[in-house]
């Protein structure tokens, strides 16, 4: 028998410490995959309270871009890495 064991690769497990951490901040969640990599898209109106994890997951290597609307409280984050 072979242990085949992967190490999972999304920002939750990122910021979970390996557990998956979904953070409340992270209000409507998207994934969409590719070849070679795979992006999450989340909504939030609490990006205040997001800037913690992002720089987080930033410097753990995903590339994390936001968008905002003019005075819209809402904010759209994309969070992509490459596959290991």
């Amino acid at each position: 028998m072979t242990n085949n064991i992967t190490k999972i690769h999304t920002p939750y497990h990122e910021l979970g410490d390996g557990s998956p951490l979904v953070p409340e901040w992270a209000q409507h969640r998207s994934v969409y995959r590719s070849a070679g990599r795979t992006l999450y898209l989340v909504e939030t109106d609490s990006l205040a309270t997001a800037h913690r994890d992002l720089d987080t997951l930033s410097n753990r290597g995903w590339d994390v871009r936001i968008e905002r609307s003019g005075l819209n409280p809402t904010a759209n984050i994309s969070l992509s890495r490459k596959a290991a």
